[in-house]
């Protein structure tokens, strides 16, 4: 089998492309992303097809234009995802035999690859949009902010909507994310589950230098990620020796600037954005994590932080949830539950032999299943099945 993968930037897909690339079956990679990013996935830089003019405009659309004016930003965004997935059709090799596309910016591929005989699949990341979109329009009401700083835009959901109908299958990360496509009417049998990986030589446990029951979230700073209800939650809980870490970028532009200045306290903590190779020692800083998102295809940084034994709190929305066993290695609530949230995280503040419990729960459960090799084996897997039959 011969496989052909793509992205414009590089969320999950260098990771599948490395897998690929372990079990032999790796074509190329086609990005428009550098070809010296490859080294850092062991991936071949033959392996690589970069298409630096896409990345060129892309990087002008989100720098430039997207500042000028929104409505010159949303035309400018649409014609570098059909710019991108007419250049990807141009560059599909005839010999391969599974393309795959990531979502919004394949179409065109698609369809050129079904032309040539080439099983096709469109890797989508999130939820569907338009489900996304609902929770968020309702949650933009109950803030009182602009349905424009948070809400997908429909062009690129029905892009992506057309690209689910033509392609031979969708993969997704979680159940949820499946869940929401069969609910708009894709028929379940096309959609695959494949959980992210979590990479054990770069998340691994840390000696915790103090003992502050310590909070992490992990994630960009806006409503969808369920910041304001995590920081609500622990502002009304007043925990002593406590702290809340809020790791991520966005907090100065975020539409949620007042509800964090409404639960502004001394041991809340913003600590910005740090590097992938640096999270490890923030996470082992933490006695628990928390991921209260109202919608989220998966979220990497959960696996990532029960790698560094960490027990987990997420919503129902939250896809990583799929690796959550409830009172095992962490906690499912509702998404805006304020009071399951403080009850949880109560549960483990108060009760110390249960929090270690679940540390060492959490760390054993990512790493039986749950590794980029255990996705990459199961990508296969399901490919062959799929294609040969």
């Amino acid at each position: 089998m011969r496989v052909v993968t793509s992205c414009f930037s590089r969320f999950h897909i260098f990771d599948q492309a490395s897998q690929l690339h372990r079990l032999g079956v790796l074509e190329n990679i086609l990005t428009a992303c550098p070809k010296r990013w490859a080294k850092d996935w062991d991936i071949p830089q033959q392996k690589v097809v970069s298409l630096p003019l896409s990345g060129a405009y892309g990087y002008v659309v989100e720098k430039g234009l997207k500042k000028v004016h929104p409505l010159l930003g949303r035309l400018a965004s649409e014609s570098l995802h059909s710019h991108f997935s007419k250049r990807l059709a141009r560059y599909i090799p005839s010999t391969c035999d599974v393309f795959i596309g990531l979502s919004s910016l394949c179409l065109e591929a698609i369809i050129e690859a079904k032309k040539k005989g080439i099983f096709t699949v469109v890797d989508h990341g999130s939820v569907h949009q338009r489900a996304e979109k609902k929770i968020l329009l309702e949650e933009c009401k109950l803030l009182s902010i602009s349905i424009d700083e948070v809400v997908p835009s429909e062009w690129i959901i029905e892009k992506e909507e057309d690209e689910f109908e033509v392609a031979d299958c969708v993969s997704v990360l979680s159940d949820v994310a499946r869940r929401t496509l069969v609910e708009a009417g894709i028929p379940r049998e096309k959609v695959m589950v494949n959980n992210c990986g979590v990479c054990l030589s770069d998340f691994k446990p840390y000696p915790k230098s103090d003992n502050i029951f310590r909070i992490i979230q992990c994630s960009a700073i806006t409503p969808t990620k369920g910041v304001h209800y995590l920081l609500q939650a622990f502002s009304e809980l007043k925990l002593p020796d406590s702290e809340l870490w809020i790791v991520g970028r966005g907090k100065e532009v975020s539409p949620l600037l007042p509800k964090i200045k409404q639960y502004a306290a001394s041991n809340v903590y913003f600590k910005g954005a740090y590097p992938q190779a640096e999270l490890s020692g923030i996470y082992s800083q933490g006695s628990i994590f928390v991921l209260p998102s109202l919608v989220d295809g998966f979220g990497m940084v959960v696996p990532q932080a029960m790698a560094c034994g960490l027990p987990v709190i997420v919503t129902e929305n939250v896809g990583a949830a799929d690796l959550v066993m409830e009172g095992k290695n962490g906690f499912i609530i509702p998404i805006r539950d304020v009071d399951a949230l403080k009850d949880r995280i109560l549960r483990l503040y108060e009760n110390k032999d249960l929090l270690l419990d679940m540390s060492r729960n959490a760390l054993r459960s990512v790493s039986d299943g749950y590794t980029w090799n255990d996705y990459g084996d199961r990508l296969l897997a399901e490919l062959k099945e799929r294609v040969c039959c």
